[in-house]
């Protein structure tokens, strides 16, 4: 693959990981905690947050293209998936990181991103309502912000992981 190529996506990659995985860090360590700390103003900034400042569409954008460039990459770098490469310290270092990466972004997409979407959702129509939740809304929103917070835990695990290995593989050598 020629050299431009191979040199764009590395930026790519790094560049939009960095965001990407910056943001859920930045996301999970600060900007949640101090929303529970805020109490009933909490839910107003989460709504300006999410609504108005894109975080999804920011997380879903630099994830995507992380994801793809790394599968890119990771394809030619491998030889095809070559046994000897995918064995060898790198290709461990490597390969850890990538699986790490893809199922951080796959529970983002298909587990965490669907249950904020329905939490915003459920706020909005608490919020138009002009009154307090119902007891099956409050009951609703509980479950709903137990299960991102579960997911958003592991997807915080991934990330570290993705991030450490890629960061090292090249220097694995066992």
């Amino acid at each position: 693959m020629e050299i431009y190529v191979i040199l764009f996506l590395r930026i790519l990659h790094i560049v939009a990981g960095i965001l990407w995985a910056g943001a859920a860090i930045v996301y999970y360590t600060h900007v949640k905690p101090a929303v529970q700390l805020i109490g009933p103003a909490g839910p107003i900034f989460m709504q300006a947050y999410i609504g108005r400042r894109k975080y999804p569409l920011f997380m879903q954008v630099t994830s995507i293209l992380c994801a793809v460039a790394g599968v890119i990459m990771f394809w030619f770098s491998s030889g095809g998936l070559s046994a000897s490469w995918l064995l060898s310290g790198p290709g461990i270092g490597f390969t850890i990181g990538s699986v790490a990466g893809l199922l951080s972004f796959f529970l983002g997409a298909f587990f965490i991103g669907p249950r904020a979407g329905r939490l915003g959702r459920l706020g909005q129509a608490i919020t138009e309502a002009g009154g307090p939740p119902s007891a099956e809304q409050s009951a609703q929103m509980h479950r709903l912000e137990g299960e991102v917070a579960r997911f958003e835990s592991i997807e915080f695990v991934l990330l570290l992981i993705a991030l450490v290995t890629m960061a090292t593989a090249r220097y694995w050598y066992f």
